[in-house]
């Protein structure tokens, strides 16, 4: 089983997208740092993320409410009672769309679709609680609205009761019954649904592992469009698992992927452009890809476009900037990983401090949350290199 099979948490808590990944405690950066590499080997992104954000398939429905004038025609269906589009103005409410955000405004829609049965906006309101978002964070009254929208057979629902039997919010931990509802969510091909299902599948969780089933929901996911699903069908064709390890397949359903601005599978292509894996070679696009991963908050790009630049590997090789992207991965709860150079060696003490000053600037600039416990700091230049 690979390590990173824990689900984003539904709840999402201020942690930086309550991501498990990058809850590193102080002892644990500082022991990652005293044997910090630079290495020629791309750090890869780890697969196997629940989908959890229930989002998907919506696009279309976010530009249907962009337009002020569509707002107000559905205003008036919805002050004439209809509960579709008394949903329809709580969605709109809770994401900004037509009108500014007003999460008051959006419980009072969703409760008044809600009592009229319309599924979608019972579903919102569950997840409302779950998070914590206009209302006090309260996992067991959302699992109960959940519930109600899942026993009705709404797909979403299904989905999220499952997130929360697996993450054991609100109910007990129970990876079973999530597999269970995600069996329900699945059969109507809520993708999803079909992606979460091949995590479990792919790593006996809840059901016999069996990797050629999940490969297969993980396609018929990455089919309809899901980029998490996209990522994991490449992760498995990337290293063999329940299909023949093919690069160029990996490669394709990375792209795909990387395309809708999935930032671990836009880092995944790009080190393998920088490797020439399943691809040719192309250290500008390597770098591109990386930069643009590390934009939308992806650590281990970061990490790479450190060893890219302290190797130069397509660039100019320049010890300033390669300190600067740890700096960035080290403060933003990032993994060094291994590595047999010493941590922003070789530069001064007024470049190191330049690059940490730039490193914050970055982090700012990217709303990425910041430790400045984690810093790499003068002390750990003094760690010997092998």
């Amino acid at each position: 089983m690979r390590g990173a099979c824990i689900p984003h948490s539904l709840a999402q808590p201020s942690a930086s997208l309550a991501s498990w990944i990058f809850r590193l405690v102080l002892m644990t950066v500082m022991c990652a740092l005293a044997s910090a590499q630079i290495t020629t080997t791309p750090a890869i992104e780890p697969s196997m993320r629940l989908v959890e954000k229930g989002r998907f398939g919506q696009s279309q429905l976010d530009g249907q409410l962009r337009s002020p004038d569509q707002i107000s025609k559905i205003r008036a269906r919805a002050q004439a009672g209809s509960a579709r589009d008394e949903f329809l103005m709580g969605y709109a409410y809770t994401n900004g769309l037509g009108q500014p955000q007003d999460l008051s405004q959006a419980l009072a829609w969703y409760l008044k679709a809600a009592n009229q049965g319309e599924p979608a906006a019972i579903t919102e309101l569950g997840r409302m609680y779950v998070r914590g978002i206009g209302v006090s964070q309260n996992y067991e009254k959302g699992l109960e609205w959940l519930r109600r929208a899942a026993a009705d057979g709404y797909a979403p629902a299904q989905t999220d009761v499952g997130l929360l039997y697996f993450q054991g919010l609100g109910v007990a931990l129970d990876y079973e019954s999530a597999v269970r509802w995600w069996e329900k969510a699945a059969r109507d091909n809520y993708a999803p649904a079909q992606s979460n299902l091949g995590v479990a599948y792919l790593n006996g969780m809840g059901v016999r592992r069996d990797p050629a089933r999940a490969t297969q929901l993980f396609r018929n996911a990455a089919d309809a469009g899901l980029d998490t699903a996209q990522f994991d069908l490449a992760s498995c064709y990337e290293t063999g698992q329940g299909v023949p390890q093919d690069l160029s397949i990996a490669a394709e359903w990375y792209r795909k992927a990387a395309q809708q601005g999935d930032p671990g599978a836009q880092n995944n292509l790009a080190s393998m452009y920088q490797a020439g894996r399943g691809v040719p070679a192309d250290a500008g696009r390597a770098l591109r890809l990386f930069l643009l991963a590390a934009e939308n908050g992806n650590m281990k790009a970061a990490v790479n476009l450190a060893n890219t630049f302290q190797l130069g590997i397509g660039v100019k090789p320049d010890s300033a900037l390669s300190c600067m992207w740890l700096q960035v991965a080290s403060g933003a709860g990032g993994d060094l990983g291994p590595s047999p150079h010493k941590p922003c060696s070789g530069i001064s003490d007024h470049q190191l401090s330049q690059a940490r000053q730039q490193a914050w600037e970055w982090r700012a600039q990217h709303h990425l949350a910041v430790d400045p416990s984690k810093e790499i700091s003068t002390v750990s230049r003094g760690f010997s290199s092998r």
